[in-house]
């Protein structure tokens, strides 16, 4: 399986050591040497839609590792084929998974998969305006201008604090762009601070954790959820057309594999959270008669705006640049 990334971790098993299957299943015992690479190439006629198969089957948690005697249940739903892994028996267990029928309609009720997305990631704000928050740092207590856990900063509030109130402290990354327009703001969730003072609109506030230098400028927030990961159901968009990447963060000349990209496509488009999409570069030649498309990676959308979105990069072959092409996960 090729650069394939450990970035999300697994929910908790849905099924334990049962097999839902019908009488059109195809069960195929996973052999020495199989990936999801193989299997998604298979029977999903591509490869690349290996993250759909990992985000289907949470008994994974490591993409790298399936194992001999691991079962693959391949089903049809109308046009879709669905994919489902059911691991051996551990040796702790030596227990053979059951095989238990569901009619249709039992199957629906089930909840979709999900995976989790690491907090180095899910704390990351991509907003269509600029944050005002409660209130805004504007000094550190002691000398200096970075402060981290333990360090007091000074605070002034734009909105009613209390004693002892958990704060959530916000700062602004980027100005992301489309050509010379600015489309959206990215921000970054970066610490938690408590509040230990209060005179007028100045508040004081001691860091209780944080994952980088809080400065002046950075806004806090009384409101925010607290930082922790959050969950995502895979899902390939039904997309008419095809956008580009118009941003990235984390990259120099380009983004790479756990980089941020953005993309000309929201939820106008039918990109939501959770869409998975392909990034490929295009070459024109002879003046525009002929265009090729050669596939560079595949981006997880984390967060989606009416008209843009901000992805994670999951898989490249090379770095993703601007104008880069969008569409929905390949199908060859």
């Amino acid at each position: 399986m090729k650069r394939i990334l450990v970035l999300l971790t697994g929910l908790c098993l849905l099924f334990s050591m049962v097999i839902v299957c019908f009488a059109d299943d195809i069960v195929h015992p996973v052999k020495r040497g199989d990936t999801l690479w193989d299997i998604s190439s298979q029977y999903l006629n591509t490869p690349w839609k290996w993250p759909l198969v990992w985000a289907r089957n949470q008994d994974i948690t490591n993409p790298h590792l399936i194992y001999p005697n691991d079962l693959v249940i391949i089903s049809k739903d109308g046009e879709k084929t669905i994919i489902r892994i059911v691991p051996a028996p551990s040796p702790e267990t030596e227990q053979a998974p059951e095989i238990a029928a569901y009619t249709p309609e039992e199957l629906s009720e089930e909840k979709e998969h999900a995976i989790v997305v690491s907090p180095k990631f899910s704390t990351y704000i991509y907003s269509p305006n600029i944050l005002k928050g409660s209130g805004t740092i504007f000094k550190k207590q002691d000398i200096g201008e970075l402060a981290s856990i333990d360090e007091v900063v000074m605070i002034r509030k734009s909105a009613p604090l209390e004693m002892n109130q958990v704060i959530t402290v916000v700062s602004r990354v980027q100005d992301v762009k489309s050509d010379s327009k600015v489309i959206g703001y990215l921000y970054k969730t970066i610490g938690i601070a408590t509040v230990d003072e209060l005179h007028g609109n100045i508040a004081k506030a001691r860091i209780t954790y944080s994952n980088q230098e809080i400065r002046s400028g950075d806004i806090i927030y009384d409101d925010l959820a607290s930082i922790r990961p959050f969950t995502v159901t895979v899902i390939e968009p039904s997309l008419t057309e095809s956008g580009k990447v118009v941003d990235f963060y984390g990259g120099v000349s380009g983004s790479s594999a756990l980089d941020l990209v953005f993309v000309d496509m929201g939820k106008r488009h039918g990109v939501d959270r959770g869409a998975l999409l392909s990034i490929s570069k295009e070459t024109v030649l002879d003046q525009g008669a002929a265009s090729f498309r050669d596939f560079q990676g595949l981006a997880l959308v984390l967060q989606s705006l009416e008209t843009s979105a901000m992805g994670l990069v999951i898989d490249t072959k090379g770095p993703i640049e601007r104008n880069f092409i969008v569409s929905g996960a390949p199908t060859e």
